[in-house]
């Protein structure tokens, strides 16, 4: 099979996860689209480089992972600044948005990306491949952190993300 039509597959196949990955990474739609376009770079150039030791769909997801991570470093010094933070302004929901189910979906949405902006990159990576159904072996593969490690951190996260949920709902967050 030929680079390219090899390159087509796995986009085919992996399109979706890899735009999903950014997207855990970036709530700017400019940073979220560059770094998509970048990991389809960086997989093309790197496709030649992937031995079968795992899963293609496993090395994609860490390409787009220390992609994502590359671009947050790149824009962090170039920015000289350490954390992303959200403007408020952005948040507010218009109350015509729609229903009251989407209102309260949305502001799920809202305060889950609030939360992942938050963690440590880390941190973050985990719960992206979490989000994605990855097995911790695979998980451990992207990473490479150990299994144990890893059930343990996305179990402190959970804690974590359901004390700050409730803190929220409850109006003392």
């Amino acid at each position: 099979m030929n680079r390219e039509h090899l390159f087509r597959n796995a986009i085919g196949d992996n399109n979706q996860r890899i735009f999903r990955i950014c997207n855990y990474f970036f709530i700017d739609r400019d940073d979220r689209n560059d770094a998509y376009q970048e990991t389809l770079i960086r997989i093309w150039e790197n496709l030649h480089s992937f031995k079968g030791n795992s899963l293609l769909s496993t090395w994609i997801y860490r390409v787009a992972v220390n992609t994502c991570l590359s671009h947050i470093r790149s824009r962090n010094q170039r920015n000289n600044l350490i954390e992303s933070t959200i403007d408020p302004e952005i948040l507010l929901i218009p109350e015509s948005a729609g229903n009251e189910n989407d209102f309260i979906e949305e502001n799920k949405m809202i305060f889950l990306q609030q939360f992942l902006l938050n963690l440590s990159m880390a941190d973050r990576t985990l719960v992206s491949l979490y989000l994605e159904n990855l097995s911790t072996k695979e998980m451990a593969e992207v990473t490479g952190m150990s299994e144990t490690n890893l059930r343990v951190r996305i179990h402190r996260i959970k804690e974590k993300i359901k004390k700050e949920w409730e803190e929220k709902q409850n109006g003392t967050g």
